[in-house]
């Protein structure tokens, strides 16, 4: 049985020389930082009707793309916002395949910034490889209580289907916590460096 797409967008029927998704056309995506529409040079807003488009850091879209591979995220009032890659995350794709995120988990306390740059170095290299990537260290955590960034910090774990450490997490008391989490659901549990290496070999 054929399931129509959500959305018909170009790139079902047409992809130019230089798609960059292949033979893929996105079907969802994730955020990967917080966009905003930009305004109009002289007429600011005013071609929006409504409110001004805005896609959350994390939150996830259905996306229409053309034929070019530019993607905008759809939002639920049906305006486009138009992304730039490095913004998001392809999550699923009109063919049904779905990325299987990879949950980054690492120690934070304690450290100098607490570890995001290594956090953002290594979701930018799994990226880099294709791969989809939930990074804690861009979760939107209301309160800096540790408790509350580890509970939603987890909620975001159960989305994923591997765990990536990253060096020392061993030594984290929120790291250990979460790969006991993946391995007693059955995750994979590999170190981020290791799984890079394995795949340029």
């Amino acid at each position: 049985m054929i399931i129509e797409p959500e959305i018909d967008c170009p790139a079902l029927h047409h992809r130019a020389q230089g798609y960059p998704f292949g033979d893929r056309v996105p079907h969802t995506v994730r955020m990967v930082k917080t966009v905003t529409a930009d305004p109009m040079p002289v007429i600011g807003f005013t071609y929006i009707t409504g409110a001004v488009p805005t896609a959350v850091i994390s939150q996830t879209f259905r996306a229409w793309t053309n034929s070019y591979g530019a993607v905008a995220a759809v939002m639920s009032d049906g305006q486009c916002l138009g992304l730039k890659p490095g913004e998001f995350e392809v999550c699923t794709w009109h063919d049904a395949t779905p990325q299987k995120p990879i949950y980054l988990s690492g120690p934070m306390t304690g450290l100098v910034d607490l570890n995001f740059p290594a956090f953002h170095a290594m979701a930018a290299r799994l990226r880099a490889a294709g791969h989809a990537v939930i990074n804690p260290a861009e979760i939107d955590h209301p309160t800096k209580d540790w408790s509350d960034c580890l509970r939603r910090d987890i909620v975001a774990l159960m989305e994923c289907y591997t765990l990536a450490t990253l060096s020392g997490w061993e030594h984290s008391k929120g790291a250990r916590l979460e790969v006991i989490i993946a391995e007693r659901l059955g995750m994979t549990v590999v170190s981020a460096h290791d799984l890079l290496s394995t795949e340029a070999v």
